[in-house]
């Protein structure tokens, strides 16, 4: 996988600070050449990650995105800064969130070790 060009944020692990994450996500899938439907995908999957990482939080540190643009598509690498990552997806509920993420991107994976979860969106991969 040939990466070609990078965007990183780190924000704030509070909802306020979710927008920017999301208008990021839209800005680089858009350049990248997704179609709109596939970039409302992929701000709702990022949408899901975030919430569970807000919402489960063990302090309030803040999160690193690196949004990869590759001839293949986007990859999206989520990294919790100076805390562990909790477990996001244990109970009934956070399931359905992990359903919903699966269906929506290629590829989701979540390394607790490292506090690291990255998700993938091809091209050509319509939901």
């Amino acid at each position: 996988m040939k990466t070609t060009d990078t965007v990183s944020i780190q924000i704030p692990i509070k909802p306020e600070f979710v927008s920017i994450a999301r208008l990021t996500a839209s800005g680089v899938a858009h350049r990248s050449g997704f179609d709109i439907d596939t970039i409302e995908d992929i701000k709702v999957a990022l949408s899901e990650v975030l919430a569970k990482i807000i919402e489960k939080r063990t302090s309030s540190g803040r999160v690193s995105m690196d949004f990869l643009c590759t001839e293949q598509g986007l990859s999206i690498n989520i990294k919790l800064l100076n805390d562990s990552l909790p477990a996001l997806f244990s109970d009934e509920e956070d399931k359905l969130a992990l359903s919903i993420i699966s269906s929506l991107m290629d590829s989701f994976q979540v390394e607790a070790d490292n506090a690291e979860i990255t998700m993938v969106k091809n091209f050509g991969k319509a939901v």
